[in-house]
């Protein structure tokens, strides 16, 4: 029988089972038996334990735990227990105690592997891909690229509305979560796509958002082997393409996705080549030279005038 909270119902203050003409009762959250007491008195009896997977169930039955130990002790320093009866209880609530606190045990251990496993994979996140030259063609990237994805919308009145308001708020957000990913720690891009992931909920189809968050989840799947992420973050480039189909950046992200990870060269090229065909800065060029330079020569092109020849 259930207490209405889903508790088991108490004892009497000697250890008595309420209801003594059930076959088998609960006495302080343990099932115990009819024929486990006699001469009211709880027998001693191996006991298995279920016990909840929930943290919050653990803890409180662990504190109902404690307090039913004190109260034992209580009674029998008062004289309305019995020493064998406190001795049976004690050692029930006891070794049940061992077995909450146990599960508690391993939750901690889940937890902590949890929090391990979440750090590396934002640490491998950051880890740009194959060479030191991503980690150049990302931050060149960014940094050169928010003014040309936030440039006004046809129709978008220049000043005085609160389309005006909105955009450059929008366009103060994409600006902080910039300077975020390019300082280059796991917190700081944590924070970046904090940023974005809010861009996105008040416009889902705002182009940098897409782009950036998407290049972030497809490094991170490549370098945890994780393919959902690297599908899911090729996919927000692509669609940050379909928003702004003239924007370099998402070109050239999407052009060394094909590369680097689809193997796929001559996708890649016209990538690149779209890459190109928007003028984007020198400096852009020559920190994914590497990149682009391996995707002509695998594809057999020839590499365009603008890519710097290889060091060395």
């Amino acid at each position: 029988m259930s207490a209405p909270d889903g508790r088991a119902p108490p004892i009497d203050a000697h250890g008595d089972v309420d209801s003594p003409d059930v076959d088998s009762a609960h006495v302080d959250g343990a099932e115990v038996d009819a024929g486990d007491i006699d001469g009211g008195h709880i027998k001693e009896a191996a006991e298995t334990f279920v016990l909840s997977a929930d943290r919050w169930h653990l803890e409180d039955e662990r504190q109902f735990l404690h307090r039913s130990l004190d109260d034992a002790r209580s009674e029998l320093e008062a004289g309305d227990l019995g020493q064998a009866d406190y001795d049976a209880l004690c050692r029930r609530d006891e070794a049940r105690l061992g077995a909450v606190e146990a599960a508690l045990r391993v939750l901690d251990d889940e937890d902590k592997a949890e929090a391990v496993a979440e750090a590396t994979s934002r640490r491998r996140g950051r880890r740009w891909l194959l060479a030191v030259g991503l980690a150049a063609l990302v931050a060149g990237t960014t940094l050169l690229a928010v003014d040309v994805a936030t440039a006004r919308a046809p129709g978008q009145p220049i000043t005085g509305s609160v389309k005006v308001n909105q955009a450059q708020q929008v366009a103060t957000q994409l600006a902080q979560a910039t300077t975020l990913e390019n300082e280059g720690s796991s917190s700081d891009i944590a924070e970046a796509l904090i940023i974005y992931a809010h861009v996105l909920s008040e416009d889902p189809k705002q182009p940098v958002a897409l782009r950036e968050t998407g290049w972030l989840e497809w490094q991170n799947g490549v370098n945890t082997h994780e393919r959902s992420f690297e599908t899911e973050g090729t996919t927000l480039v692509k669609q940050s393409l379909a928003v702004a189909p003239n924007d370099y950046a998402a070109h050239l992200y999407l052009g060394t996705i094909d590369f680097v990870g689809a193997h796929d060269a001559a996708a890649a090229v016209v990538q690149y080549r779209a890459f190109f065909a928007e003028q984007p800065p020198a400096q852009l060029i020559a920190s994914a030279a590497s990149y682009i330079r391996g995707a002509y020569q695998a594809a057999g092109l020839p590499v365009p005038a603008q890519v710097p020849a290889a060091a060395g």
